[in-house]
C-alpha cells in the first residue's frame, strides 16, 4: 500500500468553492472603482483538519524529546555528550523524519501509544504524587521548556525545508497560498514566537539601538546575501510567500526592529497587550473591511513596482509585529517569578491551561468567520500561533518541571553551575567532550541555532543541485534526510561541546 505522502492529493482548501459567511468583503480595487478581483474564501472545517495535523506532529516530536530526556537518564548516558547525541538523534530526528514522509500513515496510532505510554509513567513513577515535594526552578529569563520549543521549530523547520523536495513529503504539509493551517505555514510564526520569548521589552532608546545592532541588522543583512544570491545564481524562490525580494529573514528582522520599537511605548509588561491587540485588530480592518486581503491574494495583480512585487512580505509585517507584542508579554508572565512552591506551580500551570483553551476556541472562531492566513498574518494566524506555542510550552512545562524532573533529576548533585544549565538552558560543559545537561540536540540549537539554520539552508541547496531529490525512492529519501540532519545537528553539537557560540 502506498503512502499518504504520495499517494494523497493536495487539499485545495484556499480558495473554497463553498461560501463562507464571513468572506464577503469588498476588495480594495472594487472600492476604488477598479473590480479586478474576487472576494476570496475558505473551508474552515479543511482548517481545523489540518492544525490538527500540525499540532499532532509538534506534540509527537515533542514527546520523542522527552523520551530521550528519560533514555538517557536511565541508560546513564550523561557522562558521555557524544552518546546522549547519537541516543537523541536516533529517538527524535529519525521520528521527526519518518511522521513528514513515509510514516505518515501511522502518524494516528503512533499519537495513541505515546499517550498510553505517558500515562504509564505517570502511575508507575507516582511522578503526580512526588512532585508536591519539591520546589520548581524556571530558571530566570530561559526556561527549559522555552528551550525545547525553539528547538522544536528549528528541528521540524530544518526537515521540512529539505523533505519537501522528495516525493515522499506529505502533501497537506505544504504551504497554503492563500487560506489553510498547514505544519510549513507554522514555521515563520513559531520562530517570532520563540524570538519574542527570549527577547526583552524596549525599555529606552538605548536598549533599542543594541536591538537593531545585535538582532534585526544581522537578519536583515541575512535576507539581503540571501536575495542576492538567489537572483545571481537563477535559483527559485515562489513569490507567493514573502514575494519577489522580501524572505523570512526580512520578515523576521523587521519584526524585530519594529517590534522594539513600538513596545518603547509600554510603560509596563501588561500595556503590551493593548498594544499587540490594538494594532492586530487595525491589520484586520484593512484585511477584511478595505480589502487589502484580496489585493495580496490576487494572482492578476502585475509585481510591476516594489510594492506589487512583495505585498506579501510588506502586508504581513504587522500582524507578525502584533503577534512579537504579545508573545513578550506572555514570556514576562511566565519568568516573572522563577522559584516556585508546589502550589504557585499548579496554579501557573492551571492558568496556562485556561489561555489554552482559550486560544483553541478564538482560533476556531477565527477559522470560520475570517479564515487563517499565513501570507497576510492575519488575526487568525497570529491566534493559532499564539494557541500552538502555549500548548507546547504548556505540556513541557507539566511534563519537565512537574513529572520528569520530580522523579528522575539529571544529577541527583548537582553542581552550582549544573544547576544553572539545567534549569535556565544556559549551557555548562564540565569539559572538553564531558558531561552536558540534558536535551543535548536542544540546548546546541539554542546556542547556535541561526549557524543550525543557515548550514541546513546551504545542505538543502547542495541536495537540490547535485541529488535530484525529485527522482529519489522512499527509502534513498529518508537515507539522505537523515545524512542532511546528522551533519546539521552534529555540527551545533561539536560548537556545543566546544562552548563555542557563533549565532
Amino acid at each position: 500500500m502506498d503512502s499518504r505522502a504520495a499517494a494523497e492529493p493536495i487539499p485545495d482548501v484556499s480558495p473554497s468553492p463553498f461560501p463562507n459567511p464571513g468572506a464577503v468583503n469588498r476588495t480594495l480595487e472594487e472600492r476604488l472603482g477598479l473590480d479586478l478581483v474576487q472576494a476570496y474564501d475558505w473551508d474552515w472545517w479543511g482548517t481545523l483538519v489540518q492544525s490538527g495535523e500540525s499540532l499532532l506532529l509538534i506534540l509527537s516530536t515533542l514527546w520523542c524529546i522527552l523520551l530521550a530526556r528519560v533514555v538517557c537518564q536511565k541508560l546513564r548516558l550523561h557522562g558521555s555528550a557524544d552518546l546522549c547525541f547519537a541516543m537523541e538523534f536516533i529517538l527524535v530526528i529519525l521520528p521527526c523524519i519518518l511522521l513528514v514522509s513515509v510514516a505518515v500513515d501511522y502518524s494516528g496510532y503512533i499519537g495513541l501509544i505515546m499517550l498510553g505510554a505517558t500515562l504509564w509513567f505517570l502511575r508507575t513513577s507516582r511522578a503526580l504524587e512526588r512532585a508536591p515535594t519539591a520546589l520548581v526552578r524556571l530558571g530566570g529569563n530561559r526556561p527549559m521548556c522555552l528551550s525545547i520549543l525553539r528547538a522544536l521549530t528549528h528541528l521540524i523547520t530544518a526537515v521540512c525545508i529539505l523533505a519537501i523536495d522528495f516525493g515522499s513529503f506529505y502533501r497537506p504539509y505544504r504551504k497554503s497560498r492563500q487560506f489553510g493551517a498547514k505544519l510549513m505555514d507554522t514555521g515563520i510564526g513559531l520562530f517570532v514566537f520563540t524570538m519574542a520569548m527570549v527577547s526583552r521589552r524596549t525599555r529606552h532608546w538605548s536598549d533599542l539601538r543594541r536591538s537593531v545592532l545585535y538582532s534585526a541588522l544581522p537578519l536583515i543583512l541575512l535576507g539581503l546575501a540571501r536575495t542576492v544570491s538567489i537572483l545571481t545564481l537563477g535559483y527559485g524562490q515562489d513569490a507567493h510567500e514573502y514575494g519577489q525580494h522580501l524572505n523570512a529573514f526580512f520578515t523576521l528582522g523587521f519584526t524585530k526592529f519594529l517590534g522594539a520599537l513600538v513596545s518603547i511605548l509600554a510603560r509596563k509588561d501588561l500595556h503590551l497587550l493593548p498594544l499587540g491587540f490594538g494594532l492586530l485588530v487595525i491589520h484586520q480592518f484593512g484585511l477584511s473591511v478595505l480589502g487589502i486581503s484580496d489585493y495580496v491574494m490576487n494572482e492578476d495583480v502585475e509585481r510591476s513596482s516594489f510594492l506589487n512585487a512583495n505585498r506579501e512580505g510588506v502586508v504581513s509585517l504587522p500582524g507578525f509585529v502584533g503577534l512579537f507584542l504579545l508573545s513578550i508579554y506572555v514570556n514576562r508572565w511566565m519568568v516573572a517569578k522563577s522559584l516556585l512552591s508546589y502550589s504557585e506551580f499548579v496554579r501557573k500551570l492551571r492558568r496556562l491551561f485556561y489561555l489554552v483553551l482559550i486560544l483553541w476556541t478564538s482560533f476556531v472562531i477565527c477559522a470560520y468567520e475570517i479564515g487563517i492566513s499565513r501570507v497576510t498574518c492575519n488575526l487568525g494566524y497570529v491566534i493559532w500561533m499564539l494557541a500552538i506555542g502555549s500548548t507546547t510550552l504548556c505540556a513541557s512545562f507539566g511534563a519537565i518541571d512537574f513529572a520528569i524532573n520530580s522523579v528522575m533529576p539529571w544529577d541527583p548533585n548537582p553542581s552550582e553551575d549544573q544547576e544553572k544549565g539545567l534549569l535556565s538552558g544556559d549551557v555548562v560543559v564540565k569539559k572538553r567532550g564531558g558531561s552536558v545537561v540534558p536535551f543535548t540536540i536542544s540546548q546546541a540549537l539554542n546556542k547556535n541555532g541561526l549557524t543550525f539554520f543557515l548550514v541546513a539552508n546551504v545542505l538543502t541547496g547542495m541536495v537540490n543541485i547535485f541529488l535530484r531529490p525529485e527522482d529519489r525512492t522512499h527509502s534513498e529519501s529518508v537515507i539522505i534526510l537523515l545524512v542532511y540532519m546528522f551533519l546539521a545537528t552534529k555540527l551545533a553539537h561539536e560548537l556545543l561541546k566546544r562552548g563555542i557560540r557563533l549565532a
